[in-house]
C-alpha cells in the first residue's frame, strides 16, 4: 500500500505582506514534516488559485486491478484571474486513506492565545472537467 501524501496551498499574512506557498508531505502517515515546494510574495490582497490535474496514460505499477493511472497536479496563482503563474513543482496524486481529491479552506494562526485566527473570504469556487 502506498503511503498517505498530500499537497496544499498556504496563504500567510506576514510582517512583509502576503506570502503564498505550496507545501507537500510525501509521507504524512509516517510522520514526515511538510516541505515547501514553492513560494511567492504577493503584491495584492486578492489572489486566484488553480490546480490542474493531468495524465499521460501511464499506469501505476502494482496497483489494484492494474488500471490506476499516474495523475500529476500543478498549482498556479493569478493576481488578475487571467494570467496564471506556476507555483512549485508537479505533485503526484496518490491514493491513501481517502479516495479522490479533498478540498478545504480554513483560517488559523500559529501560537493562538485566543480564538482570533482571522477570516477568509471566498467569493466563488468552481470545479471543471475539460
Amino acid at each position: 500500500m502506498m503511503g498517505l501524501n498530500y499537497a496544499g496551498l498556504i496563504l500567510e499574512n506576514t510582517d512583509k505582506g502576503l506570502v503564498l506557498s505550496q507545501v507537500i508531505c510525501p509521507k504524512a502517515d509516517k510522520g514526515s514534516p511538510e516541505q515547501t515546494n514553492g513560494t511567492v510574495d504577493l503584491t495584492d490582497n486578492t489572489v486566484y488559485l488553480k490546480v490542474k490535474s493531468s495524465c499521460d496514460g501511464k499506469k501505476i505499477k502494482g496497483s489494484e486491478g492494474r488500471h490506476d493511472l499516474i495523475v500529476l497536479c500543478d498549482f498556479s496563482y493569478s493576481l488578475d484571474g487571467k494570467k496564471y503563474q506556476p507555483l512549485g513543482k508537479s505533485f503526484q496524486a496518490k491514493k491513501g486513506k481517502w479516495i479522490g481529491a479533498k478540498v478545504g479552506m480554513f483560517c488559523t494562526r500559529p501560537a493562538i492565545v485566543t480564538n482570533d485566527g482571522g477570516w477568509t473570504d471566498v467569493d466563488w469556487f468552481r470545479i471543471t472537467k475539460r
